[in-house]
């Protein structure tokens, strides 16, 4: 098996087990707070009436909906992702909303027979493949003769304190981290404009325009300290560092977090800058 087909397989086994299901659990938490983001995602991608979408790395769908909203009943949106458990919560939360132009798909954006679409979005579901290029050559096959592609990715760890905050309150108390190859596929595998840029190049796709995008992330969601202090345990770096260590680690660890977010607390809010880019381009 090629290092990208280990990658591909490691996603997908994450996705579909421990990693998907608390993704799901922690759902509504997590969209309230990265609603900033989609908005503004949805605003750049300006996806029209009568449009077909294809959103890839979906999810639970949050923006997905938005977008079966702005193209309409004449439109269609596909929601692509690998994790089945959180297709299943976006197919129902569709459901339970009466939309009814989203077609929900387990499948991997790089390999899957696609229908030909006029928008191509993603909202921090495009830095995890293991081949890059082949994946958006892939999509570029399928992209209309006028497509358009709106992305949303994270800029360096440096610049986003909202994870770089918590990562740091608990190195002192868990073993060294192997740091990844740079631009590596990962959260921040679409940090560096000049790697992005050669990757959809080489697809067939033009150079990218990016537009920094800069948010104060309230990692509370509103409902206080604890919470914030949860989020950040549950899901992520720090999750994936805390896995299998002893109680007392854990403990220490999570006291460490607290007091590193506490002075951001404001009322029922801890609000942490985020930094991503807007990422647009055509068909070359």
């Amino acid at each position: 098996m090629s290092s990208a087909e280990e990658t591909n397989a490691d996603q997908v086994a994450f996705w579909n087990g421990q990693g998907g299901q608390t993704w799901v659990k922690r759902q509504h938490h997590t969209d309230t707070t990265l609603t900033p983001v989609n908005e503004a995602l949805l605003a750049f991608a300006g996806a029209q009436p009568g449009e077909r979408v294809l959103d890839v790395g979906c999810g639970c769908g949050a923006v997905t909906l938005d977008l079966a909203r702005a193209v309409g009943p004449e439109g269609r949106v596909t929601g692509l992702d690998i994790s089945g458990p959180m297709l299943a919560e976006g197919a129902a939360r569709a459901a339970a909303a009466g939309i009814a132009n989203v077609d929900w798909r387990e499948a991997d954006a790089a390999s899957v027979e696609l229908d030909e679409f006029d928008l191509l979005t993603s909202a921090f579901g495009v830095m995890f493949f293991g081949d890059p290029v082949a994946a958006f050559s892939h999509m570029r096959a399928a992209a209309s003769p006028d497509a358009r592609m709106a992305l949303v990715c994270w800029r360096p760890l440096a610049e986003n304190p909202w994870i770089e905050v918590p990562m740091s309150a608990v190195t002192p108390h868990l073993p060294p981290r192997s740091k990844g190859a740079p631009n590596s596929p990962g959260m921040f595998g679409f940090a560096g404009p000049d790697h992005v840029t050669g990757i959809l190049t080489a697809a067939g796709w033009t150079a990218p325009k990016f537009e920094p995008l800069d948010v104060a992330l309230d990692i509370a969601a509103g409902n206080g300290l604890d919470a914030a202090v949860e989020q950040s345990t549950q899901i992520g770096a720090v999750n994936s560092w805390l896995r299998g260590q002893p109680d007392e680690v854990a403990a220490a660890s999570v006291a460490s977090i607290r007091a590193a977010l506490e002075p951001y607390a404001d009322g029922d809010h801890v609000r942490l800058p985020g930094a991503m880019w807007l990422i647009s381009s055509t068909p070359a």
